[in-house]
């Protein structure tokens, strides 16, 4: 993804925000949720944007000069040399609707990494489908470790 001009625009403009706002939780709320959930979500559950905005507001707040150092390695990382290196058991997930780290990147991840399985779900950008995400995983893990003895929290 480091190369790809659409999430290098995306993510130079918070960056340029983070800088305007001196605020990576703002920005964050403001810039990165939008692209995270659907506008679908925000009608249908704003007490919901609310609660995760005054989760954001009440952690500690990254400095701007972390942040900036974060999405820099982002831009400047490329992840596609190392993907023929995995060699467990991996599965790819995506929101369908998820214009960042969209489904446009799933053909040659599943090309590259063997032994990968690629899930999408249905109707949502990056964050909204948690439980169905958590336990779509937690029934990979368990499928590729023999049925062994559930996860912590998950019986």
């Amino acid at each position: 993804m480091a190369s790809d001009p659409f999430v290098k625009v995306v993510i130079e403009g918070f960056q340029i925000l983070a800088k305007l706002l001196q605020s990576v939780p703002e920005m964050t709320i403001r810039a990165i949720f939008p692209w995270c959930f659907t506008p679908e979500l925000y009608a249908a559950k704003p007490e919901y944007i609310q609660s995760l905005a005054d989760f954001v507001r009440s952690r500690p707040e990254q400095p701007l000069s972390s942040f900036l150092q974060q999405s820099n390695a982002v831009l400047n990382h490329d992840v596609y040399a190392a993907l023929e290196r995995i060699t467990a058991p991996t599965q790819i997930t995506f929101g369908r609707t998820d214009q960042v780290t969209s489904t446009r990147f799933a053909d040659q991840m599943m090309r590259k990494i063997r032994n990968s399985e690629l899930l999408v779900f249905e109707g949502c950008a990056h964050y909204e489908k948690v439980e169905e995400f958590n336990q779509r995983t937690v029934q990979f893990l368990r499928n590729h470790t023999g049925g062994a003895a559930p996860l912590a929290g998950h019986a």
